[in-house]
């Protein structure tokens, strides 16, 4: 059985150096490269490209502490929930404390003082919405 392997062996090694060989005539000596391809490119504008910074479109404010509701002149939405009473005024948003640390403020996130008297503070969104706009996942009223 040995003398079966030493021979099959034998046999197999010129093949695998032909096959070698084949490869390394048929591989090229230099690679092609992205920088190459770049060198024959005409670009297509005589001009350079300009880059400007994004503007947010959304207005950045500061991280500010939320405050709790206290008292009971929360406005009620349509759909049920209610808004917050911040200083003992209704509030259609949040309270969040002022930038002295000490004083709470209404604000629906970015507007400042709270939503309109139509409008509810959407906390999906973000934003003021519609008071009568379908909460998030959720299908109109008829």
């Amino acid at each position: 059985m040995r003398y079966e392997k030493v021979r099959f062996f034998k046999r197999a090694l010129p093949l695998v150096l032909v096959a070698a060989c084949m490869f390394a005539v048929g591989c090229p000596s230099r690679r092609q490269s992205a920088s190459d391809d770049q060198k024959k490119v005409e670009p297509v504008s005589q001009t350079a490209p300009k880059f400007e910074p994004m503007r947010p479109t959304v207005p950045v404010i500061p991280a500010r502490r939320q405050v709790a509701s206290s008292g009971d002149c929360a406005p009620k939405y349509a759909n049920g929930l209610s808004g917050t009473c911040i200083n003992n005024k209704p509030c259609r948003g949040l309270g969040f404390l002022a930038e002295d640390g000490k004083t709470a403020v209404c604000a629906c996130y970015a507007t400042s003082g709270g939503c309109n008297q139509d409008q509810r503070c959407d906390a999906i969104k973000k934003a003021c919405v519609p008071e009568k706009e379908p909460g998030f996942g959720r299908l109109p009223e008829d």
